[in-house]
Parts: structure tokens; sequence; C-alpha cells
């Protein structure tokens, strides 16, 4: 493994070469399929899967900590390697609470996956605090949501654990759009991953009243048949949720969001129709809002504003040349390292 090392007083710092970072990624990628390979495998012992993600974390750690950081921030690399740091610790947890006993059972345990899935969350939450980084966040996000479901799911003394799930899901859906709100503009790649996390906490709101229409779900996960349809709280707050992320994600040409909340609104579309009826209900009353929108966007124009004194083409300032965003020129000075020094 190629590191530059530099002495301090009494330690050592490893510290990656930038540009050997794919390389570095791309190993601990296929270590990463190792892991996954040894893991499906029944004959597989304990220790060598302990030892393998033990290696997947320290590799992943190494290249992404230690891995300078540029102006621009990070690399893709360094964001891939972040969150397979991650995730190798998360399987440490998991593999740690068997060890201890706490086997995560058959069917699992909702409080096993509450566990796992929280240590995961915190792992992923203080590595993107501390590299400013925008996938790690989001699996975070994902991982802090599941673990919310699961312990909510654990812990409810109802008869229903759906009732509280869809509550633990509204709060947090209200956290992420208010941290949305507060990154929007100084980190917006981090915003576009919560609106992401967001998207997925609106499908799974919308799973927790489609789950009784999958045959045998209900039985797997262990939850009572449904004795009710959602509210028109419930319905409304889906459907408004479902479009505004798809506007968002079109709006913005951001993909994440963009069909992750078309998938919400199908999904939330999948709960008003399951109390049956005809053309009269949701299906009338979105044709008149469609019909609105239509009729105002297709609403004749007063007239049309005329320029008094138009700029002579002699005094308009010259043309940006158009320079696509994946082929941005090199600084000169950057450190590129020698050519036979690239792989």
């Amino acid at each position: 493994m190629d590191v530059r090392t530099v002495a301090c007083d009494g330690c050592v710092h490893m510290r990656v070469h930038a540009h050997r970072g794919n390389t570095l990624a791309a190993g601990a990628v296929v270590l990463a399929a190792a892991v996954v390979e040894a893991e499906l495998r029944s004959g597989t012992t304990t220790a060598v899967r302990v030892a393998l993600l033990v290696l997947l974390a320290s590799v992943a750690a190494l290249g992404a900590l230690g891995s300078p950081v540029e102006a621009a921030g990070l690399r893709a690399y360094q964001e891939l390697l972040l969150a397979i740091t991650a995730l190798a610790v998360t399987g440490l947890v998991a593999h740690g609470l068997d060890l201890s006993g706490a086997s995560p059972g058959r069917p699992v345990e909702a409080f096993w996956v509450a566990v796992v899935a929280g240590a995961g969350a915190v792992v992923a939450l203080v590595l993107a605090r501390v590299r400013s980084a925008t996938i790690v966040l989001g699996l975070g996000a994902a991982a802090a949501v599941l673990a919310l479901v699961a312990g909510t799911g654990a812990a409810w003394t109802g008869d229903d654990p759906r009732v509280g799930i869809r509550w633990a899901l509204l709060a947090a859906a209200v956290v992420l759009v208010g941290a949305i709100m507060v990154r929007i503009d100084r980190r917006y790649q981090q915003a576009v991953a919560l609106a992401d996390a967001l998207a997925g906490v609106v499908v799974l709101l919308a799973a927790t009243f489609l789950v009784d229409d999958v045959r045998g779900a209900a039985e797997l996960l262990g939850l009572p048949r449904a004795t009710e349809d959602a509210g028109l709280g419930w319905q409304l707050l889906m459907l408004t949720a479902g479009f505004a992320l798809a506007g968002l994600g079109a709006t913005l040409h951001e993909r994440g969001p963009g069909w992750l909340g078309a998938l919400a609104l199908v999904a939330s579309l999948g709960v008003l129709a399951r109390d049956g009826g005809g053309f009269a209900g949701w299906p009338l009353v979105l044709v008149a809002v469609a019909a609105v929108l239509v009729a105002v966007a297709l609403r004749p124009v007063a007239h049309r504003g005329v320029v008094d004194d138009p700029v002579p083409d002699d005094d308009l300032p010259p043309p940006v040349p158009f320079r696509p965003r994946g082929l941005a020129r090199v600084p000169p000075d950057r450190d590129r390292g020698d050519a036979d020094d690239l792989l």
C-alpha cells in the first residue's frame, strides 16, 4: 500500500497519496465483496468474519481519514471509503452483540436491529461531521431512521406498533426538513442527501398502510391485521410530501430526490386508493387542481414588455465560452506525481 509517513512527536501518521486514492478505493471495494461473500457462506467461522471486517474497516478508515482534503471538498473515492468504514464498523457491532449473547433471533428482533442501526448511524454521522462528507451523511440519516422505526416497534405497548411507528416517522420527517433548510445554501450536496432520506421516510410511512396488501408481509414482520385505513390527515401529508419531493428533484435537476420522490408519490397514491370508491373523491380533487394549474399556465398575456432603449450589439459583453462540468481544467501547480507512479 502506498502511503507517506509523516513523523511527529512520538507518533506516526499515515498519509495516502492523492493520485492513488482511486486504486485504494478499488481495493477496499473488492475487500468488501470478500466480506459479503464470507458472511453469506454458512461455513465461515466467526473469527474469520470478524478479522475480515477489522481489516476492511482499517483499510477504508486509512484511505478516508488519512488522505488530504482539497479546497473543493472531498473526492469521490474519499466519500466511498467513508461509507465503507461506517458499514464495516456496523458489521463489527453486530458481531459483537452476537458474541456477547445478544443474537438477532429468528425472525430478527426489532430491538437488535435498533441497536445495530443506531450504532451505525452514530458512526456515520460522526464521520460526516469530521470530514464534511455527503454520502455517509445520507447513510447515517437512513440508519438513524431505521433505528427509530425498529426501536419504536420494539418499545410500543399498544396493539398495533404501526401507530407509534407512523408518529416516529413524522418526527423524523420534521427533523430532516429542518436539516435540509439549514444546509440548502451552505452545504447543498448534504441537503440533497438528506432529501433522499426524507423521501425514504415518506415511502416507509406509506408502507405502514400498504403492508397488509402484500400477502404474508404482516405475519413475517409480526404485525397484526390493520383495522382501519389511513385518515384524511395522513393522506394529505403523504400526497403533499410526494409532490413536493418530486417537484424539488425536478426544480434542482437532482435525480435522487426526483426518482425517490416519484416513488414516494406512487406509494402515497396507493394509500389513497385503498379506500375504494369511484371517481368522486381524490381523483376528482386531483383533476380539479390540475385544471387550475393548466389554466393559470395557459392564461392569455395582457401585454408584452417593450425595451425603450435597447443596448447596441457593440456594447454587449463577450459571450462566456461553454465548458462542460466534467472537463474542468486542472491547475498546473497540482502535484500529480510521476508518470510511472499513477498505478
